[in-house]
């Protein structure tokens, strides 16, 4: 009996340890209340909805991909732990720096910059050889929107 004991407690511990490692979590976004850190509008679309996660634990929410790495280009004092992108097909949330990424002006995003996540590179190269559209690794897109649309604002 005692064995079994050891074992059920060692057990649950090892399951409790494992909950905590899961990594940062995306946030609640209250649709058509919240507002864009970036821009100030609020956040009604949930494909296009973004926010990061600071190593302070201060969570940043943003209505489009671009306003989000926009506000982090132009605040570097905000380190982000983790980026949460949703995606454009299912709109549930994926980590920002594994998403894949279709910018297109076909893409009727909320600032109109065109950028939609994907979970996989498949699902994000058919899409963009529907709206005529380039596909992007997170890296890549950061440079993207430094060369084409914050050095425009």
């Amino acid at each position: 009996m005692k064995t079994f004991l050891t074992g059920l407690m060692l057990l649950l511990f090892t399951v409790a340890c494992a909950a905590q490692e899961t990594g940062p979590q995306p946030p609640t976004l209250a649709y058509g209340q919240d507002i864009c850190d970036e821009c100030g509008m609020l956040i009604s679309d949930a494909r296009f909805a973004s926010a990061t996660l600071d190593l302070k634990g201060n969570v940043h929410k943003f209505d489009d991909i671009s306003g989000m790495l926009m506000y982090h280009m132009d605040h570097p004092e905000s380190q982000v732990r983790a980026y949460f992108v949703h995606a454009y097909d299912t709109q549930t949330w994926l980590r920002g720096e594994t998403a894949f990424y279709v910018q297109s002006p076909q893409i009727q995003s909320p600032m109109n910059d065109g950028i939609a996540a994907f979970a996989d590179r498949a699902t994000a190269e058919t899409f963009a050889a529907r709206v005529q559209g380039a596909v992007y690794e997170f890296d890549e897109l950061r440079v993207q929107v430094h060369l084409t649309l914050h050095s425009t604002n």
